[in-house]
């Protein structure tokens, strides 16, 4: 595999995992923030990196499907911050004070 795109792998991981943690910690106006940070990356990545108009159609499906994986990212987070907070409400604790 080539390294740029080990790096470009490394770096949508690294997205959808803070995009799952904003939708753990039910932190949306952070989400927005790592969204519009990803999406501008990306739009500079496909200008500068490969060549391709911002508003040309394959650019705007490329954009559409970070969207998703931004999107897919939150919706994971967020079901798992759910059921985590749902574990530890009905804990079962031991008050026999010894």
């Amino acid at each position: 595999m080539n390294l740029m795109i080990i790096a470009l792998l490394a770096a949508l991981a690294l997205w959808m995992l803070a995009c799952a943690w904003c939708g753990f910690k039910m932190r949306f106006i952070g989400f927005l923030t790592v969204l519009v940070t990803g999406l501008t990356l990306n739009t500079i990545w496909l200008a500068y990196g490969l060549q391709v108009k911002p508003f040309e159609g394959h650019a705007m499906v490329a954009q559409l499907a970070a969207l998703l994986f931004a999107l897919c990212g939150l919706g994971v987070g967020w079901m798992a911050g759910r059921l985590n907070r749902q574990f530890r409400a009905s804990r079962v604790s031991d008050n026999t004070g010894v």
